[in-house]
């Protein structure tokens, strides 16, 4: 059924390089009423053309997410991303987790406008890493934001917001998960505010902050800090972008160092060592001690040279 509010069957064009976004909106789109028109992927899911076989595997499996039914675009440079959508003949575009700023000539092809999901409560976090900062800052909570775009990145009017939960044993994959859902269920009240052709509340820069790249050098652990102080690094860093492209927290462990992806906390007494001290093995995971109590390396490789 078309979305309440006046919407009857848009032409849609879903820009992501994320294969939940590709398959959840695509089907909860379609449950509206929508016709995507095509998925459009810049070529690599970070903007340029992958470098290397892991690069060329996340695009595969962009490609591989999408419904059979669903064109794929793959764009080689931003510059011709306009030309692209006119094609598309779009009523409306909408991009989630998704690495080029529109041009002013697209941003003005579709009737119904562009819309971006942001993952913050903007004007909060604006830029490329919102997420990894929150946890950076060991935030409670996260945001969503669907905003209509302009000619800056993050800055439109709001449509909808919205919140979900932190805690410590949360995973890239539950975060990431709790990200989805909030997403889908923001999405048909953004959608009847398009339909009335609501133009969205502005947001108020001075409440506005920061979401830059992540610094190279917030990557490297030290083990005299405090085990929670660790953790919260290393999802932090799962969730990061660097202008260098993505990367893990590393630690040295045992005189090489390691890129360390997942992370939990010991139950049990402190042992007392010293810093960086391996204290056990159990399987894969290893026991290191922080600087006030043991935490568990659950998922680690090592470092290339």
């Amino acid at each position: 059924m078309p979305t309440s509010g006046g919407a009857s069957g848009w032409r849609i064009v879903l820009l992501t390089v994320a294969p939940s976004v590709a398959h959840d909106f695509t089907l909860a789109l379609r449950a509206q009423g929508h016709e995507v028109v095509a998925l459009v992927v810049p070529a690599g899911v970070r903007g340029p053309r992958p470098l290397d076989m892991e690069g060329w595997a996340e695009l595969g499996r962009l490609f591989e997410s999408a419904p059979p039914s669903l064109d794929v675009l793959l764009v080689s440079e931003r510059a011709h991303l306009a030309a692209r959508l006119l094609a598309l003949k779009p009523d409306l575009i909408l991009s989630f987790f998704f690495p080029w700023k529109l041009t002013p000539e697209a941003l003005a092809l579709a009737p119904r406008g562009a819309i971006n999901v942001h993952p913050s409560l903007l004007p909060k976090y604006r830029g490329p890493c919102p997420v990894g900062w929150a946890l950076r800052d060991d935030a409670r909570e996260l945001g969503l934001t669907f905003h209509r775009m302009d000619a800056t990145f993050d800055t439109g009017p709001v449509l909808v917001q919205g919140t979900l939960p932190v805690i410590d044993e949360d995973t890239e994959e539950t975060l990431f998960e709790k990200l989805m859902r909030a997403s889908r269920r923001l999405l048909p009240r953004t959608l009847e505010r398009v339909a009335r052709g609501d133009a969205g509340e502005p947001q108020v820069d001075a409440g506005a902050t920061p979401a830059p790249f992540f610094e190279l050098a917030y990557r490297d652990i030290d083990w005299r800090d405090t085990a929670r102080s660790v953790h919260l690094k290393v999802r932090a860093c799962r969730f990061a972008v660097w202008r260098e492209g993505q990367g893990d927290a590393r630690a040295p462990l045992q005189g090489r160092w390691v890129r360390v992806q997942r992370t939990r906390a010991w139950r049990g007494e402190d042992p007392r060592a010293a810093p960086g001290t391996l204290l056990a093995r159990q399987g894969d995971e290893c026991l290191v001690q922080c600087g006030d109590s043991p935490l568990w390396l659950v998922a680690y490789t090592p470092e290339e040279p």
